[in-house]
């Protein structure tokens, strides 16, 4: 078809120069433009290089159809004249509709993209079938670099209607190649299994049939020639090189054999290191930063590391610009080399203005009172450190990004731009507890706002129901009362106990008033004092139910009760993140008083740790460890801990798979009465799942825990153990988490949990 209408366009030219006005000229009186669909006419008289009432010369039409035919609107051209009118006859290229993909399994959508935009279409895009070939050529290179040679690529055509054309892509890929071979040559030092012990390229293992492994990628090769070349040349061997690298194909272009040509050269000893430049730290310093020494080999990764170490130390001293040349000099006939470190710090920084992004609900104010970098203050690299911290900590803080800019023309400023991802602060909470002893269901519920108004604040109003109790609470928080740092919060909250005739769950009732005011005083950056003062009224009704314990205690102390109490305790936070930490560990040791003149007078005494490792950085696995104890007693005129205050374990936060609270002494009823002595553990693999879901983390957990009489009274092997699955998601509506339990060392009378779900608490 395209060949006839280039035979008609020949005829036409030639008509047209053989007629009566070849190579004529005159005065165009009107320019007529015929089957424009889609193209603006205004379109056409600008690539026109003339218009009416001008002077036209026909022996010029070629070029004119040249010029029209680079704009690639159009299949055809014909220019014809009637008089001094010019006819301008157009064949219009379809419009792309629409361009749809099928066999694209391992290219997403970013790659797709930028094949599309380099081959210039699109959809809405005039139709130029040129451009197949490069579709074609582009996606065969994609699939090469994954290591499917065997690829058939169609591209179908489908005219419709109004000058449209639909395009489908049909890719059928074959198997990916698997490696059948890998060889080096010119390996004197080491063995190809050291030298590819790192390598992503490997051959296949038998037993990850279901996988990818052993198949060949192009860009992995590529890495792996890398890591070689960085191993010998932190092995000594300066003059390493790689000569080739040869990939092959077998016949039927589903195995790769890899051949590498090496040149290892000498091995080079550092005899000497000498440190010149200014040297704003003392020399001794400096040499505890080095991490080359004379005698050893030469390494690129620890002169890299060096020259880190001292720039990350003048960086803590205000000298954000600071240079650290490392340069060699070798001596080939005794393998041996020289490194002069050469220190150039640079001026000492500061920083002009510290720009907030991001935040949407959120005053700046509160960011910044977080951060620990002056705006017009000296540069240190500690204090941004420890400002990321504090603001990763914040509940309302997704993630915090830095960046230092320094000042166009200037020598000793810079600019901190901080980029804050909000979180929702408001969380609707919603849980529940299954439990398998005829206990029945748990329910807790709350609104809290982490952010209250955009300030900070902290408010939040739970209920907690079990099947005999009601707990209702109101707390505020501020952590900023002033602007020495400290922190203010008060709350409320109200208890009623309502025993049931059909079980033995409560054995008494009571009424619960407890307000509390404190304070937090901070110490260092990471280390917080608090002081609380508490006040509670109990009110407490024994029945037919009511074990010969409680009987006892209202009878020796009576039955209402107004106790005020001094509490004060210590917390140290080198967490990384408020949320999902990596490393660092969170402590806090406290004690509450009942003070002298209170009806009841006793104290209780709490430790708990929690400590994070990142045992695999590459795949984000951490290692949480966590601890728990308790203790307390009587004074004065009190014997003994009040029966509704002793300590019990069993639950989400102490031990999972055990009911809450139901790990304790035992009354004279069988039911648990708490004790004054408790101890409880967790040990957790915290990783991401299979799944791809943002802020979405599973962990392998060990729980072990128990409350006992007394301190004299605990042995290990009392303690209860529970083993099992748990999944936490920080959802846009706040934090879920499901557990799936199973007790280790379980007896009959012991109240299990199996499963546990939380919607909305972190």
């Amino acid at each position: 078809m395209n060949f006839i209408k280039k035979i008609f366009l020949v005829l036409c030219l030639m008509g047209f120069f053989h007629n009566s006005y070849a190579g004529e000229k005159f005065i165009i009186e009107d320019i007529v433009l015929k089957g424009l669909q889609r193209v603006e006419a205004g379109t056409i008289y600008a690539y026109l290089p003339f218009e009416v009432g001008d002077i036209f010369d026909t022996s010029s039409t070629p070029n004119v159809i040249k010029i029209l035919f680079k704009s690639k609107f159009f299949n055809d051209i014909v220019i014809s004249r009637n008089n001094n009118i010019i006819i301008i006859n157009f064949d219009e290229r379809p419009t792309i509709i629409d361009i749809d993909f099928e066999g694209l399994e391992d290219i997403d959508d970013e790659q797709l993209e930028k094949i599309l935009d380099s081959a210039d279409i699109a959809p809405g895009r005039i139709y130029d079938s040129s451009v197949l070939e490069k579709i074609k050529s582009e996606l065969r290179e994609q699939n090469f670099a994954r290591g499917i040679y065997t690829v058939d690529i169609k591209i179908e055509e489908t005219l419709l209607s109004d000058n449209r054309v639909y395009l489908k892509v049909l890719v059928s890929a074959g198997v990916r190649a698997k490696i059948k071979q890998i060889k080096i040559i010119g390996n004197r030092n080491f063995s190809d299994e050291k030298l590819t012990k790192n390598f992503e390229t490997a051959l296949p293992v038998w037993y990850m049939f279901w996988s990818d492994s052993g198949v060949y990628s192009s860009p992995m090769l590529s890495g792996d020639i890398d890591r070689l070349i960085n191993f010998y040349q932190n092995k000594g061997f300066m003059d390493f090189a790689i000569e080739s690298t040869q990939v092959s194909l077998s016949k039927n272009k589903e195995e790769v054999y890899i051949t590498i040509n090496i040149a290892e050269g000498e091995q080079y000893i550092i005899n000497e290191i000498h440190v010149s430049g200014k040297l704003i730290l003392p020399i001794e310093e400096i040499s505890d930063l080095l991490t080359i020494y004379t005698g050893e080999y030469i390494s690129k990764a620890k002169i890299i590391q060096t020259t880190e170490n001292i720039k990350a130390r003048l960086s803590e001293e205000g000298y954000a610009f600071s240079r650290i040349n490392a340069m060699p000099q070798k001596n080939s006939e005794k393998n041996e080399v020289d490194i002069s470190l050469f220190i150039d710090p640079g001026n000492r920084a500061y920083v002009r203005r510290i720009n907030i992004s991001g935040n949407v609900g959120t005053t700046d104010e509160v960011f910044r009172r977080e951060i620990r970098q002056m705006e017009g203050g000296w540069y240190s690299s500690n204090a941004i450190k420890n400002s990321k911290q504090r603001l990763k900590r914040l509940a309302f803080v997704e993630n915090v990004f830095f960046e230092e800019v320094r000042v166009p023309g200037s020598t000793n400023k810079l600019d901190l731009n901080i980029r804050i991802e909000e979180k929702s602060s408001g969380n609707f909470t919603l849980g529940a507890g299954l439990g398998g002893s005829g206990e029945g269901l748990s329910l807790n519920a709350g609104i809290s706002q982490d952010n209250f108004l955009g300030f900070g604040s902290k408010v939040a109003f739970n209920i907690n129901t079990e099947k005999t109790k009601r707990n209702y609470s109101f707390n505020f928080s501020n952590p900023y009362h002033n602007l020495d740092s400290v922190s203010r919060s008060f709350g409320f909250n109200l208890q009623k106990t309502k025993s049931d005739d059909e079980d033995t769950v409560s054995t008494y009732d009571a009424d619960r008033i407890g307000v509390n005011y404190s304070y937090g005083l901070p110490m260092t950056e990471d280390n917080r004092f608090y002081l609380s003062l508490n006040y509670l009224n109990w009110y407490i009704t024994t029945n037919v139910n009511s074990p010969i314990e409680i009987e006892e205690f209202v009878a020796d102390n009576g039955n209402k009760f107004n106790n005020f109490s001094f509490k004060v305790s210590y917390a140290i936070d080198k967490r990384d993140s408020g949320r999902f930490p990596r490393s660092g560990f969170k402590t806090s040791l406290g004690a509450e008083v009942f003070v002298p003149g209170s009806d009841l007078e006793y104290y209780k005494i709490t430790f708990r740790t929690d400590s994070y490792f990142q045992i695999n950085k590459q795949n984000d696995v951490i290692l949480r460890l966590m601890g728990i104890t308790k203790f307390g007693e009587g004074y004065g005129g009190t014997q003994d801990l009040p029966f509704y205050d002793k300590f019990r374990a069993g639950g989400p936060k102490s031990v999972r798979g055990y009911r809450k609270n139901s790990l304790s002494p035992l009354d004279s009823e069988g039911d648990p009465l708490g004790g004054d002595f408790m101890l409880a553990g967790s040990s957790e693999i915290i990783f991401k799942p299979p799944v791809d879901v943002a802020q979405l983390r599973t962990a392998f957990f060990v729980d072990y825990g128990g409350a006992f009489k007394d301190y004299d009274s605990f042995e290990f092997d009392d303690l209860k153990g529970s083993l099992g699955l748990s999944i936490k998601w920080i959802s846009p509506f706040g934090g879920v988490s499901v557990s799936i339990t199973s007790p280790i060392n379980s007896d009959s009378d012991d109240k299990t949990e199996s499963f546990q779900f939380n919607l909305g608490t972190n």
